[in-house]
């Protein structure tokens, strides 16, 4: 279950730049501007259900955002000789000891008891295993399921830049993501017909499995759950202060983009914010 957080008076606005990673065995990670260039970061592509959602800080890896998904189906890729009964996708963001609230912008946010199909990385990772924010929401419209892309819109195909948009079936989720309410359907006049030509997720498998034999691209490598810190804190990052705000923002959320993904992040360039929204 996952908890509605806190209206805070006062917090922080904070920009972090990734420092330099420790090894672990698994190669650094790259910016991937293909489809076949993410598909060669993947270690396996895996559809389950969030079973839970909780909040979890260490003095390592500091505040995450821990989503359990369970009755796994591997279906591109590997999670080991045998694979696990369930993964623990643990994103950057969540609470600190004194209450406040870390986000980070680009990082998926997963739905407790909503089935996603899911990229894992075969890289170094600090803020996601997600790779390259791959991770779409099975739904149902008029009776047909449909993948969601994490913009909410209807996936309509595969090509060599990625997936293929379709319309905004929901609202594009709130940057950060500790609300654990569901994005709100904005196209109702979606239906069955228009449905039956989006993609579920077998057939979006199906496609991927073609791109990667045309493409010799096969995820492979091994996934690990637990991310890269350089030094002995997750606090040993570049912090800079953000912009003041123009006018009170009350309980919103200042989050600003990043360029993306893991890899290529420079400093002042990947920014996270604490709840409130001031500087």
């Amino acid at each position: 279950m996952r908890t509605i957080r806190p209206s805070l008076a006062s917090a922080l606005l904070a920009g972090v730049a990734s420092w330099p990673l420790v090894a672990r065995g698994a190669p650094p990670p790259s910016p991937a501007g293909t489809l076949e260039a993410v598909l060669r970061q993947t270690a396996a592509v895996v559809e389950g259900h969030v079973e839970d959602v909780s909040y979890r800080h260490d003095d390592i890896e500091g505040p995450r955002t821990v989503a359990t998904l369970s009755r796994l189906v591997v279906h591109l890729g590997s999670l080991g000789a045998v694979a696990p009964p369930s993964v623990e996708i643990r994103s950057f963001g969540g609470r600190l000891p004194d209450g406040r609230e870390v986000l980070a912008t680009h990082v998926p946010a997963l739905l407790p008891g909503k089935r996603y199909l899911v990229f894992l990385r075969n890289t170094e990772w600090t803020l996601s295993p997600v790779a390259f924010g791959q991770a779409f929401r099975v739904e149902t419209v008029a009776s047909v399921p449909v993948l969601v892309d994490p913009q909410g819109r209807l996936v309509m195909g595969l090509g060599s830049a990625g997936t293929v948009p379709g319309p905004s079936l929901f609202a594009e989720p709130a940057s950060g993501g500790l609300d654990p309410a569901a994005p709100e359907r904005v196209a109702t006049w979606i239906g069955a017909d228009l449905a039956r030509q989006a993609l579920d997720a077998s057939e979006l498998v199906a496609s991927l499995r073609a791109f990667a034999k045309a493409r010799d691209a096969w995820p492979s490598g091994e996934f690990s759950p637990f991310p890269v810190i350089h030094g002995p804190s997750w606090s040993r990052l570049f912090v800079a202060q953000a912009a003041p705000e123009e006018e009170d923002t009350g309980d919103a959320l200042a989050c600003f983009d990043e360029p993306g993904g893991d890899a290529d992040v420079q400093e002042d360039e990947l920014l996270v914010c604490t709840d409130g929204g001031g500087p």
